[in-house]
């Protein structure tokens, strides 16, 4: 389709370049504007072509990338637009049907999630202004993404201004440079089409780049930060509590004796209690909280303004809530229990001192009978 559509255009070129050496003589069209505008054509061709190899390596591009989101089909986790939290509880899903039930005459934004929505419009049927707030704001994103359509530029007004010229006439010459301004005003719209649709792609690429990116610092299975993240935290909020002597805590949580539950259960029920319970101890934790899938059934926090009895009585709660959690396998209930170290920065202590005291504060933990936290080292 492209090379028939460059044929044609090269045809037009010809023609018109035809047209100019036959040029009437004397107070017919001026060939000079006439060859302004054919290299005006000559240009634009030029630049087509060149948004047409952009467009179609977008596409190559996005396809590559819609593959590779295929064979992660099992880890793409809903997102949200706002929160950049991924949704993997269950009544997720329920909000959001709940949501659209009590807002059904709101135009809901794709990808964000109802905790965001409430946060950030309120309650969007009693607030009038908070309505039009939001549709305002789809409206612009859809402006946006859509854009206007150019069907005229300098060239094709100058060419129109000189057919509107009684020297302009009539006959072969008028035709032709009729002919060549309806067709460059043909292929600026195709163009600015194109360019939308490369936009178009472009977009949906960086959404891809920020999903896979996302992806690559989570745990599939939990939904919480991976290893890999977490440590960039640490090392991150290590590097903020020198410079402002700042204090933290760090806490690692094992799962007691779930080696036992695979035996018994199957792998299956191991990793759903897993997931139940990172989705327990996300929510347990303050939103300021890095809570991660250390390896394992290990489980890493970190706790940012934290001192070590603050950290002492937050992991207290958490190992209460685990010992609370009921997981519903196939006619049997599994439950767990978590033994725990925790660790508080002092000045001068890097990353790796305050995990061997979590660690060392862990094992001793299993030591003295699990389901307990003591502080390391």
């Amino acid at each position: 389709m492209a090379r028939h559509h460059k044929n044609g255009a090269a045809d037009a070129v010809t023609r018109a370049a035809e047209r100019l050496l036959a040029a009437a003589p004397a107070g017919a069209l001026p060939a000079g504007e006439y060859a302004a505008l054919l290299q005006h054509y000559r240009r634009l061709l030029a630049k087509f072509h060149k948004v047409m190899l952009i467009s179609d390596t977008y596409d190559a591009e996005l396809k590559r990338m819609s593959e590779q989101l295929d064979h992660l089909r099992s880890l793409a986790l809903p997102i949200c637009m706002f929160c950049k939290k991924v949704r993997v509880d269950d009544e997720y899903w329920e909000q959001i049907e709940g949501y659209f039930a009590r807002h059904i005459d709101v135009a809901f934004s794709h990808g964000i999630c109802p905790s965001c929505m409430k946060e950030r419009y309120g309650d969007i049927v009693a607030v009038p202004d908070a309505r039009e707030q939001l549709a305002g704001e789809i409206q612009a994103r859809a402006e946006h993404r859509e854009g206007p359509v150019p069907d005229d530029d300098d060239a094709v007004r100058a060419a129109q201004a000189l057919l509107d010229t009684p020297e302009a006439g009539v006959g072969a010459l008028r035709s032709g440079l009729h002919r060549l301004v309806e067709r460059y005003r043909r292929m600026l719209r195709r163009m600015g089409k194109i360019l939308l649709i490369s936009d178009g792609y472009q977009a949906r690429l960086m959404d891809l780049n920020a999903r896979l990116t996302l992806l690559a610092h989570t745990d599939g299975l939990t939904g919480l930060d991976n290893r890999h993240s977490a440590a960039a935290h640490l090392e991150a909020e290590r590097s903020r509590a020198e410079r402002h002597s700042a204090t933290f805590s760090v806490a690692i949580a094992d799962v007691d004796d779930f080696k036992l539950v695979n035996d018994r259960y199957g792998h299956e029920a191991g990793d759903i209690l897993l997931r139940d319970l990172g989705r327990l101890l996300r929510a347990e934790v303050r939103r300021e909280d890095v809570c991660a899938r250390w390896g394992g059934e290990e489980f890493l926090f970190l706790l940012p303004e934290t001192d070590g009895p603050a950290a002492e009585s937050l992991l207290q709660k958490l190992l209460a809530a685990a010992r609370r959690l009921e997981v519903r396998y196939r006619g049997s209930v599994l439950r767990c229990t978590l033994s725990a170290g925790v660790s508080t920065f002092r000045a001068g202590a890097s990353v790796d001192d305050l995990l061997r005291e979590a660690d060392s504060g862990l094992y001793r933990a299993k030591a003295q009978g699990k389901d307990r936290l003591v502080v390391g080292p």
